[in-house]
């Protein structure tokens, strides 16, 4: 992060007398977080809704999705594409196994990011194999379970992984093993599971799968902590692929990769506009950040994390107080 600079600056007195002053100049990051927290202030929860509705209108100039029409039986929700041009081919075990995934890669033009990601839906029991497939294929050191495996209900995600410790269990090819749950029986915000992966007469390799705990089964989170830290996580291997999952892998999932960007564009010491980097994810994941909830959590989150670098704290905490109560009416998932 760059240096903050000391200047001299030059004031008068009541005499007239020159006088000299070091005051101290913001770093280019908190210039740019200072910038965004004042404006996502000033545009409040209902200019961030009115914001949100700009991108009905946006379509991708890419959007071809044969593979998506091919492959009907694999994916979870019929109204949610995978674009052909940025989904993950999958190559171990084909043929006699297909090479469809409901699963895109997710890069980005507006900053430097220290890792690589991968959106997918939450695996059902006719394509769990396929998912384990992706995750040999790719070796990610993460997982992000974004979603409980009921929600109101309803399944929202299969149960892909042995839930005990020591438990192995065989999807088509690979072997998957829970090793050890790794967090603190005091965490509450995610648990984190030592994860071990092996094919035959190949080396194994250990990955670390994250189920977010406090995302509620209706509406959004109350704060933005949960995602601050798994992304914290995350970074702490960089130059690794991580696969992010909810259960159309678009909502929450387009969320924490957005807001992962957001962060880095701030960070490099750039202005932001969320908008774009929506389109430009939503262009490789079809219908990323899926609803408003979720976009106003975004700039909580964004907020949170400005808040606690101790920059327009008064300010965020009128946008605090006003989030609070339309997360407390907010229906998005």
């Amino acid at each position: 992060m760059e240096e903050a600079l000391v200047t001299m600056a030059t004031v008068e007195d009541d005499e007239g007398i020159v006088i000299s002053a070091k005051t101290k100049k913001k770093s280019a990051p908190d210039a740019a977080f200072e910038k965004f927290a004042l404006a996502t202030v000033a545009k409040k929860i209902e200019g961030l809704r009115a914001e949100f509705a700009t991108l009905k209108t946006f379509v991708p100039t890419v959007n071809s999705q044969a593979a998506f029409d091919r492959n009907k039986d694999c994916n979870r929700y019929a109204n949610v594409i995978c674009y052909d041009h940025t989904r993950v081919i999958l190559k171990f075990n084909v043929p006699p196994d297909r090479d469809y995934i409901h699963a895109n890669y997710v890069r980005t033009s507006l900053c430097n990011l220290p890792n690589n990601y991968i959106c997918t839906q939450g695996p059902m029991d006719s394509t769990v194999n396929d998912f384990w497939r992706l995750v040999w294929q790719e070796k990610p050191k993460a997982i992000v379970m974004l979603c409980k495996v009921i929600e109101g209900g309803r399944q929202k995600c299969f149960q892909y992984f042995p839930l005990n410790e020591g438990e192995t269990k065989q999807y088509g090819k690979v072997t998957v093993q829970n090793v050890r749950k790794t967090s603190p029986s005091t965490e509450k915000v995610f648990e984190a599971i030592q994860i071990k992966v092996s094919v035959k007469d190949n080396p194994a390799f250990v990955l670390t799968l994250f189920k977010w705990l406090d995302w509620p089964d209706f509406g959004v989170p109350t704060s933005g902590m949960g995602m601050l830290r798994i992304l914290r996580q995350i970074r702490d291997h960089p130059r690794s692929t991580a696969i992010i999952h909810c259960s159309a892998g678009v909502g929450r999932s387009g969320t924490i990769v957005a807001c992962e960007i957001c962060l880095k564009i701030l960070l490099e010491g750039k202005d932001l506009n969320v908008l774009d980097v929506i389109k430009e994810i939503r262009a490789q994941r079809a219908g990323a950040v899926q609803t408003e909830g979720q976009y106003i959590y975004l700039h909580r989150t964004l907020c949170e994390y400005i808040n606690a670098k101790k920059i327009a704290k008064e300010k965020i905490a009128e946008f605090f107080e006003s989030y609070l109560t339309y997360a407390s009416t907010c229906k998005a998932e």
